[in-house]
Order: structure tokens, then C-alpha cells, then sequence
């Protein structure tokens, strides 16, 4: 379970990642070896999994952005992963391997009607055409996909859903 001083922490490094420790150790009035340790022990369990920079994906060239829902033919597993896990995989791994497909930026297993959710970024027209009427169909695993590009987005927030000192509370 996480305290207040944990919480802190993140949020302050939620704002700024590249914070030094002694500027986060006085902004929350602690000792920076405090800090430290707190950092450490937030890494090693795994709360911390990484520092990221926050990237324009505009300015990258990356144009376009949709999500793309999958449906996935049912089956047994393979190896240990199922159809859903494995196919999911297979897509990322392909769309960073091979030329003409766009990124995968993130892939999800959800529950409902579909079985996968896709969040994939593209830079040109054609590499989200190529995805989705040449490379999807080629998926014997593929039964069905839905499309949605996003025209406009409107709010993205990475960060943990606290502020310094104040946690939305849930119940």
C-alpha cells in the first residue's frame, strides 16, 4: 500500500520525470536519502516501471491515429498464451518488423463483442490502408475488425489520478 509520501513522489515525478532528487526531497520537506530509498523501493516493486518522456506524435509524423477493434476466431491455446494473446503479439511484433504497416502503440485483450482493442499510429494514408485491407485479412486468426479513426483528440492524460496531497477517492 502506497502513503502519502509515495503518492508524492509519483506525482512529482509524474510532472517531471527528470526532477532531481534533492528538488523533489524539499518541494515535499523530506530528506533526500528518504527519497531515495522511497524511489528504490517503488522501483523494485514494480510501481515504477520505467521513465518516459511525453513525445508529440505530430511532430514525429504521425499523422493518424485509430483504434481498431478485432475480433478474434476462438481456439485453444497455443503454448501458454490463447488465440487473443498470440495474435495480439504477432501484430505488434509485424508492424515493427516489416515496411508499409503502421506502429502498434498499445494492444489490449477486452471483453465484449470484440476480443482486441489496437491503438495504432500511422504516418502515411496508405500504411493504415495497407493494415487494414491487405495485412488483417492475411490473419487466419482475424474473423472480423471495426475501425475507428480518431478526427480530434481532446484529452490524454498519462500521469497517476492524484495531485500532490490529494487522492480521488475510491471506494
Amino acid at each position: 500500500m502506497l502513503d502519502e509520501l509515495d503518492r508524492a513522489i509519483l506525482c512529482a515525478l509524474a510532472l517531471n520525470a527528470r526532477a532531481p532528487l534533492s528538488e523533489i526531497a524539499r518541494r515535499l520537506n523530506a530528506a533526500r536519502t528518504t527519497v531515495s530509498e522511497r524511489l528504490e523501493k517503488l522501483e523494485r516493486e514494480g510501481v515504477i516501471k520505467g521513465y518516459r518522456v511525453e513525445v508529440d506524435f505530430g511532430k514525429l509524423g504521425y499523422r493518424y491515429l485509430a483504434f481498431v477493434l478485432v475480433k478474434v476466431r476462438r481456439g485453444g491455446l497455443r503454448g501458454d498464451k490463447s488465440n487473443q494473446e498470440a495474435l495480439a503479439e504477432r501484430i505488434v511484433s509485424d508492424c515493427l518488423t516489416r515496411e508499409g504497416l503502421p506502429w502498434v502503440e498499445e494492444a489490449h485483450i477486452i471483453t465484449g463483442e470484440y476480443d482486441l482493442l489496437l491503438k495504432v499510429r500511422a504516418r502515411e494514408w496508405e500504411e493504415l490502408t495497407n493494415f487494414l485491407i491487405r495485412y488483417m485479412p492475411e490473419q487466419q486468426d482475424v474473423v472480423q475488425t471495426h475501425t475507428m479513426l480518431v478526427l480530434k483528440a481532446v484529452h490524454e492524460d498519462h500521469t497517476p489520478p492524484f495531485t500532490a496531497g490529494t487522492e480521488k477517492k475510491r471506494k
